[in-house]
């Protein structure tokens, strides 16, 4: 199986970690962390802490494994969340920088979207979009509000899916939700376009083997007890995300 990315832009990240896996990845936030802007620090951060890691043996030899390579890109999102937010001067009632983040680990035939915030993965097949994480929005009819993202706190919490790809799939990450059916085949129209528009990845898959069905998983992981934030956090966390 092959593996063709287009749209690569400073707020998105494509890097291989081995003979067959890949990370790719999109990032949208608010505030600065060391002098960037929060989501350019996520993605460089990521990256250095990926590459320092290829350095070892163990790494290696996990990372072409599915399920060990999602879990090993856990602990490195955990890790990378972490540091952040120890960079910031963020507390329970006051955030200074935060960023919606979905990563996809491509390992063989299979892709783990690790998701918080706003930001979306698609899986485009046979003409339709599906959606590959969950959407962190709460609805509330005066100000957008998410229920969390990253770099707001020590501990990651995040949406972990899965799914199995076929010759032909597209994954497509985008820095924002895709809401209504006239956007659906915007989108759709948009993947064969040599130049795509900021924050748009798209990775297309094609080998000479038979389609294999589509099958999507999700799950809810919470890394460390946290203590609760207020809803005022959460919604000034939220809605400076949504609206940058």
């Amino acid at each position: 199986m092959t593996l063709a990315i287009r749209g690569d832009r400073t707020s998105c990240l494509s890097l291989q970690l081995g003979p067959g896996t890949w990370l790719l990845a999109v990032a949208r936030g608010f505030g600065q962390i060391g002098g960037l802007p929060t989501e350019t620090a996520f993605l460089s951060r990521l990256k250095l802490e990926c590459q320092r890691r290829m350095r070892s043996p163990r790494f290696r030899r996990a990372i072409d494994r599915p399920q060990a390579a999602a879990t090993a890109m856990l602990a490195i999102m955990g890790r990378v969340n972490g540091a952040l937010y120890a960079c910031t001067a963020s507390h329970d009632d006051y955030v200074t920088a935060a960023a919606s983040v979905t990563a996809v680990i491509v390992v063989a035939r299979y892709a783990y979207v690790i998701h918080a915030g706003a930001t979306a993965a698609y899986l485009a097949r046979n003409g339709e979009i599906i959606p590959l994480c969950a959407d962190d929005g709460l609805d509330d009819p005066q100000i957008p509000v998410l229920s969390r993202a990253f770099a707001t706190g020590p501990a990651l919490d995040v949406s972990v899916s899965n799914a199995r790809l076929a010759p032909g799939d597209a994954i497509v990450l985008i820095g924002r939700r895709v809401a209504s059916e006239m956007e659906v085949r915007a989108l759709l129209a948009r993947l064969e376009e040599s130049e795509l528009a900021e924050q748009v990845l798209v990775a297309r898959f094609e080998d000479d083997g038979a389609p294999a069905p589509l099958r999507v998983t999700s799950a809810r992981l919470r890394f460390w007890p946290l203590l609760l934030r207020g809803l005022a956090l959460i919604g000034f966390v939220a809605a400076a995300v949504i609206a940058h």
